[in-house]
C-alpha cells in the first residue's frame, strides 16, 4: 500500500479540485489517499481554504456579475476571525450571461458587498481570490459598494451598470468603509500583469470577457483615465506595479484603497494548509489540471505542487484533459509522467462531460503499470 497525496486542480468546466482528488480515492482505494484541494486564486478558492483550515461556507444575497441578485458563498474561519472570498462568485466569468458578454454589462459590486458581509461578520484578515473575472471594471463596482461614490461631469452620480469608466470625473472616498483599514489584506493571485499598455488588464484578457481588439486601445484608454482619477485621490500609483491588472483591475483598485500583501494564490495556500508537511509524508504525489502546456512551466499550480515535492524526493504524476506538449515526463521538474486522461476519440464537449470517469480510468491504468514495474 502507498501513501498518496491526491492534489489536482479544476478541470474548468469539467471537475472542481474536489472532484478530481475524490477520482484518485475512488481509483485507489487500497492505497492511502489524503486529498488537497487546490485552487490559485480562482474559482475554487473558498473551498480550498475551508477545506484546509476547518472553516464554514457562508451564503448570503449579493449583486450578481450581471447586476441581478445573486446567492454568494464565501468561506469563515471562525478560530481566526479570517474570511476567504473569490472574485470568481460575486464578479465571475462562470456567472456571466453568455448572451450579453461584454465588460460593459459587468460589475465587481457583489464582490464589495460580500467584503460588507466579511466585516460585518468581525472579520480581523480578508484573503481575497482573484481570478476568474468576467470583469474589466478596475474594481469600481467593488468600491462602489463599499461607500466610493463615482460622478460625471455634470456632477450626476454613476450607478453601477452599465460600466462606463469614461464617464468617470470625480471620485468621492468620504463615505467609504472604514474598517477595510484595519483589516489584514491577504491577495491571492497568479497574475502579475499591470493595469495598463499590451500587458494589461485589457489587452491580455479582455478578449475572454467579451471584448472586441477593435476596443482595446479605446477600453485601455478609459482604464487609463480612471486609473489617474484614482491615483491622485489615493496619492499612490498602482498602474504598473505587478498583479494590478488582476481580475480586470480589482487588483489595481485593493492595491490603492486596501493595506494588502500580494501572494502567489498556491503559496498562500500551501502555508496556511501546511501543505508541505503533507507533502513529505507520502510515496507519491498526483496533481493535474484541464490543459497543461510548455507555459504551464512558468508557474501553474501543478507544477508548484511538483516543485514542492521535488525538495523531498516525492515524484509526481500529472494527469490533464490535454498535453499540449511534445514532452511525456519533465523530470527536472519532477514530473515523472504526463499522462493525458482522453482515452478515446470524443469532442470536447464530450470529454469535459465524462471528465471525472475518464480522469479515474487514466489513473487505474497509471497504477497497474507503476504495479507491474515494481514487480520486475
Amino acid at each position: 500500500m502507498m501513501k498518496i497525496l491526491a492534489a489536482i486542480d479544476s478541470f474548468k468546466g469539467s471537475m472542481t479540485s474536489e472532484t478530481a482528488n475524490q477520482c484518485v480515492k475512488n481509483a485507489l482505494p487500497n492505497h492511502e489517499v489524503t486529498s488537497f484541494l487546490i485552487a490559485d486564486g480562482g474559482e475554487g478558492t473558498v473551498d480550498a481554504f475551508v477545506s484546509a483550515l476547518d472553516g464554514e461556507i457562508i451564503t448570503e444575497s449579493i449583486t450578481g456579475v450581471n447586476g441581478e441578485a445573486y446567492l454568494g458563498r464565501w468561506g469563515w474561519i471562525k478560530s481566526e476571525k479570517t474570511a476567504v472570498i473569490e472574485v470568481a462568485e460575486g464578479a465571475g466569468l462562470i456567472q456571466a450571461d453568455k448572451e450579453t458578454l461584454h465588460p460593459d454589462n459587468h460589475t465587481s459590486y457583489g464582490v464589495g458587498e460580500q467584503i460588507t458581509q466579511a466585516l460585518d461578520k468581525g472579520a480581523q484578515k480578508i484573503i481575497l481570490g482573484l481570478g476568474g473575472s468576467a470583469t474589466v471594471d478596475g474594481g469600481s463596482g467593488l468600491l462602489q459598494a463599499l461607500g466610493v461614490v463615482f460622478k460625471n461631469d455634470k456632477n450626476e452620480v454613476l450607478s453601477k451598470l452599465p460600466v462606463k469608466l469614461s464617464q468617470i470625473h470625480s471620485i468621492d472616498t468620504s463615505g467609504m468603509d472604514k474598517r477595510v483599514h484595519d483589516v489584514n489584506w491577504q491577495i491571492a493571485s497568479d497574475v502579475t500583469n499591470p493595469l495598463l499598455g499590451e500587458q494589461g488588464a485589457v489587452h491580455v484578457f479582455g478578449e475572454q470577457k467579451g471584448l472586441s481588439n477593435q476596443e482595446f486601445a479605446t477600453y485601455d484608454s478609459d482604464m487609463k483615465q480612471y486609473a489617474n482619477l484614482v491615483s491622485n485621490e489615493t496619492g499612490k500609483d498602482e498602474r504598473f506595479t505587478k498583479g494590478a491588472g488582476a481580475a480586470g483591475g480589482i487588483g489595481f483598485a485593493v492595491l490603492s484603497f486596501f493595506p494588502c500583501t500580494f501572494w502567489s494564490g498556491l503559496t498562500l495556500l500551501a502555508e496556511k494548509g501546511d501543505l508541505e508537511a503533507i507533502v513529505k509524508e507520502v510515496d507519491l504525489v498526483i496533481t493535474g489540471e484541464g490543459k497543461f502546456d510548455d507555459q504551464s512551466l512558468s508557474g501553474k499550480v501543478p507544477v508548484g505542487i511538483s516543485r514542492l515535492a521535488k525538495k523531498y524526493s516525492i515524484p509526481t504524476i500529472l494527469f490533464a484533459g490535454k498535453i499540449d506538449s511534445d514532452r511525456t515526463a519533465i523530470q527536472e521538474e519532477n514530473l515523472f509522467a504526463l499522462i493525458p486522461i482522453v482515452d478515446a476519440p470524443m469532442t470536447l464537449n464530450e470529454a469535459m462531460k465524462n471528465g471525472p470517469k475518464l480522469l479515474t480510468r487514466a489513473i487505474k491504468r497509471s497504477m497497474k503499470l507503476i504495479h507491474l514495474i515494481e514487480t520486475i
